[in-house]
Parts: structure tokens; C-alpha cells; sequence
């Protein structure tokens, strides 16, 4: 009898056990039946939230590439998944409405939910299952860009410069006073190493960091300090009224070269510039290339921008008087 009882209370505690494994599955991390995702696979999987604030960084045949940049501590990395995206993604903006494949352009920051299945591989590869637009309207204001767009251009550059590169925008502000975008992009490859983008506020276009600039003026170059020859090229663009503006060689001593110039545009575009300046002799290392405007109002100097230079040794004359 007891040995009969033993067998029934090992069978009952068997088939409690089975019961448990069977109904108390755990959840995915980062799962919320709450969170409105339709889907899953059939076996009853819930949808699992994988970016909450991530970039698409490219759109390619039902396959769209989105990244997100992630800080450890000190350390750096960029995660990237691969989703598939079907008829069946549900594509909604940050309220809920339904938009189209076409209105989440590359740059734009959303918001990723998949199957619950995930290929690990680089990068990782999964079916998305709702995707949300984060932004908001494509221009900031006054006819300026927006964050999407000028980190669409931004990856559109860091990719011709590494077409092999998966990307990941560390972070992105706007410079209100100087109309433009500045954007640190990481890459798989150095996630530690961030490269900064700029991209113009009105155009769209990306530029080079300038060596130099203040509202009106941007100079590429020469860098500030660099020592030159007789015979110099600057380089820049200029934000100035019907595109004409003045410039100024000096040491201090002396006027050594002086012209006016036109960009190829005026404000309130940019336009390119490009000037041929040459001088015989300094009278100290030391020289100073100014920018300006004259003010349509009473003539004075505006938006002046100084750009120090340096002079070869062999091009000093200090036996030149100061006037």
C-alpha cells in the first residue's frame, strides 16, 4: 500500500510540473503586449520592441538597414539590424497614423518592433513587425531642413566615403545663427572614433568643416597658423548681399595684398569662393586675412572675419619700415 501511494504522489507531481513548463513561457525583454504591435509568428509570440529611438540608414528591396549608436560606459558600438519589411509591417507616425514606406526617408529616427526572431549574424536579421516615424515635419523653419533629411545627407556622404560601412548617428543639433547642421556619424568599424558632418540648413548639401567662419564667412582654406609661401589659395563661401565682399592681407605693419571678390551666390545662400593672393615680403611672421563687407548704410566694415596666418622665414624683411 505505501509503495502504491508513492507511485500516485510521484505521478501527480510529475504532471504538475509538465502543466507549469507548458503555460508559464518566458516573455521576451523589451516585449509589451500593450504597446498596439499587431503580428507575431502564429506560435503566439508577442512582438518585441528592438529600437526605441534608431536611424534607417538604408532602404533596399524589402530590406531596410536601421542602426542605433549605444555608449557602455567607455565603451561605443553600433547595433544594426536588418529588417525585412512586407505589406504585412504595419508603418504608423508617433500618433498612430498610417504612413506610407516612402515617407520614413533615409535619416529618419523610428521606433522598431519584430517577430520575436532574430538571426544573429552582422548585422542582425529580422522581420519588423511595426516600425514608428519619430519625426515630426521635414523642414525646421524658415525654410531650413530638417533633423531627417540633414542626417539623410549626412549618410549619403559617410557611405561614398565608405561604401562598405554601416553606420549610426551619434547625435545631431542645428546652429540657428549659422543656418546649418552638425551631425557626428560612427561607424562599425571605430564606433570611438565619430566623424562630424555639416550640412548646409537651405541647401540640403553637405560641407566641409570650415577652418574658420562666422555668420557671413566660411574658410576651408588655409587653416588658421599654417605658414605660407608668396603665392596662396583660400578657399570658402560667403553669405553676403548680391555675393560681393572684400579682403585684406596684413602683418600689421602693412597692407600686403588687397582685392574685392564675388561667390558664386548671395545670400541668403551660400556661395562658393575661391581667391588667388599674392604678396612679395612681410615684415614679421606673423599675418592676418581679413573678410568683410561694407554696410550699404554709411560704409563701415561688417561681419569681418580674421583668419591669422603665419609667413615663410625666408619672406621677412624686417628692414621694411611701418608706414
Amino acid at each position: 500500500m505505501p509503495k502504491r501511494m508513492a507511485g500516485a504522489m510521484a505521478a501527480m507531481l510529475c504532471a504538475a510540473l509538465l502543466l507549469a513548463s507548458c503555460g508559464g513561457g518566458q516573455r521576451d525583454a523589451g516585449s509589451d503586449p500593450s504597446n498596439g504591435a499587431s503580428g507575431g509568428d502564429g506560435d503566439g509570440r508577442q512582438p518585441v520592441r528592438a529600437f526605441e529611438k534608431a536611424h534607417v540608414i538604408s532602404k533596399q528591396s524589402g530590406k531596410w538597414l536601421i542602426t542605433e549608436y549605444v555608449e557602455t560606459g567607455a565603451n561605443a558600438s553600433v547595433r544594426a539590424i536588418s529588417f525585412t519589411v512586407s505589406e504585412d509591417t504595419e508603418l504608423t507616425d508617433r500618433e498612430g497614423n498610417a504612413v506610407r514606406p516612402d515617407d520614413i526617408a533615409i535619416g529618419s529616427q523610428v521606433e522598431v518592433w519584430h517577430d520575436g526572431v532574430v538571426a544573429e549574424s552582422y548585422p542582425e536579421q529580422a522581420r519588423a513587425v511595426k516600425i514608428v516615424l519619430l519625426d515630426g515635419a521635414l523642414e525646421q523653419g524658415d525654410g531650413m531642413i530638417g533633423r531627417a533629411q540633414a542626417a539623410g545627407a549626412a549618410l549619403e556622404s559617410a557611405l561614398a566615403s565608405e561604401p562598405a560601412g554601416i553606420w549610426a548617428v551619434k547625435d545631431a543639433r542645428f546652429n540657428e545663427e549659422l543656418a546649418y547642421w552638425t551631425l557626428n556619424l560612427a561607424s562599425h568599424s571605430a564606433p570611438d572614433e565619430p566623424m562630424e558632418v555639416r550640412v548646409d540648413g537651405l541647401s540640403g548639401k553637405v560641407f566641409p568643416v570650415p577652418a574658420a567662419e562666422n555668420e557671413a564667412f566660411r574658410v576651408f582654406t588655409p587653416a588658421p597658423d599654417t605658414v605660407l609661401g608668396n603665392s596662396f589659395t583660400v578657399e570658402g563661401q560667403a553669405r553676403v548681399f548680391e555675393a560681393a565682399f572684400t579682403w585684406q592681407l596684413e602683418d600689421g605693419h602693412h597692407i600686403l595684398a588687397e582685392g574685392h571678390a564675388m561667390a558664386d551666390e548671395g545670400a541668403p545662400a551660400w556661395g562658393n569662393f575661391k581667391l588667388d593672393i599674392h604678396f612679395e615680403k612681410a615684415t614679421q611672421p606673423h599675418m592676418m586675412l581679413l573678410l568683410y563687407v561694407h554696410s550699404a548704410k554709411d560704409g563701415s566694415i561688417e561681419h569681418q572675419l580674421v583668419v591669422p596666418l603665419k609667413v615663410r622665414e625666408d619672406l621677412m624683411d624686417t628692414t621694411l619700415t611701418a608706414p
